[in-house]
């Protein structure tokens, strides 16, 4: 027996030693090229050929394969790439919502320019409002090429869309405002009311009470009385002129003056760093962890609705309450994401 156990050793530490050599090869030894010196014939007697040993070829080619492998997986760097399941959802949770976000704002500049476009003409020398919306979409990097080639598709196939207003509320009562733009009004409407179903939601109107529409004019870089002294002497309508906590000189309108207020503050030189109509909240809906949850996966569920510009809340969520996805990016339950 201990003859035997012995020859198994020596055998395993000769195809360990194969094995090492074949990787050091595959990394270190180049290749050479074929010399044309004619070939050397030896009249000594050659020696019996050895056995060849099947295990320990393979070994040494599953060797070299794997350091070929990790040597194809590197970076330039030096840095190992990996690449999996983990790697997978990774990329997905560090990209998925930046590009998300990226899309959302896109789809906004996009649907702001079809419709100044489709109240003004395509030429934006003559449409204010067009002018507007296309320097806003490229101070958010929005690429001029990808403006044109919509402005051009809407007015080429004179596409018929209509904007359309859903309201609703939530679990725990909060309160929600959809502004959407669709060339299929029932295909919309139907996609936002499965949106509510899927939490116990209800479509219904809100009222006026929770939000206020305002017309907001933002300016950077300039001084508070500047803005002051431009708007009395460009008799703009303005409601308030505040300096916000991150210095941005912030001006309040009506909705139905804002679109004027902001044509005379362009025409006395002075150019807003943004300006739109937006719903602020009156009365905030505080929630529960478990029903801001359900807001959260209704909020989520409407991105996904390529019509939906705008979604408007009045949720106070919950602290350290997030969602959670399952394997196929789905949101799961709150008795599964939060399970006691």
């Amino acid at each position: 027996l201990k003859h035997i156990f012995g020859a198994r050793n020596r055998q395993a530490a000769t195809t360990a030693a194969n094995f090492q050599m074949a990787a050091f090869t595959a990394v270190t030894v180049p290749r050479l090229r074929p010399t044309l010196a004619a070939p050397v014939v030896s009249t000594a007697q050659k020696a019996p050929a050895a056995k060849p040993d099947i295990f320990a070829q393979r070994l040494g080619l599953m060797g070299m394969g794997m350091l070929a492998g990790f040597h194809m997986a590197r970076r330039p760097d030096g840095r190992v790439i990996v690449r999996g399941r983990n790697y997978e959802k990774n990329i997905k949770n560090k990209k998925g919502p930046a590009e998300r976000k990226q899309a959302k704002i896109t789809a906004k500049h996009l649907r702001m320019i079809v419709l100044a476009v489709k109240e003004g003409g395509p030429d934006p020398s003559t449409n204010t409002m067009l002018n507007r919306y296309i320097k806003a979409a490229l101070k958010d990097n929005l690429p001029k090429d990808t403006i044109d080639r919509r402005i051009k598709a809407f007015t080429a196939s004179k596409e018929s869309f209509e904007e359309v207003e859903v309201q609703g509320y939530g679990p725990g009562g909060a309160a929600l405002v959809i502004e959407a733009m669709t060339d299929n009004m029932n295909r919309t409407r139907g996609a936002i009311k499965d949106a509510f179903k899927e939490v116990n939601g209800e479509v219904k109107n809100v009222g006026d009470h929770i939000f206020k529409r305002t017309g907001v004019i933002e300016f950077e870089g300039v001084p508070e009385e500047k803005v002051f002294e431009v708007s009395m002497e460009a008799g703009a309508d303005v409601e308030d002129i505040i300096t916000r906590e991150d210095g941005v000189v912030e001006v309040t309108t009506l909705p139905s003056d804002f679109h004027a207020t902001v044509t005379a503050f362009e025409e006395a030189g002075l150019e807003p760093s943004k300006s739109e109509v937006q719903r602020r909240v009156e009365v905030e809906a505080q929630l529960s962890h478990e029903q801001s949850y359900e807001v959260m996966r209704l909020l989520h569920e409407l991105e996904d609705c390529d019509d939906i510009g705008e979604v408007h809340h009045n949720a106070k969520f919950a602290d350290d309450c997030e969602l959670k996805f399952g394997n196929y990016g789905a949101v799961v339950a709150y008795a599964t994401a939060y399970k006691k």
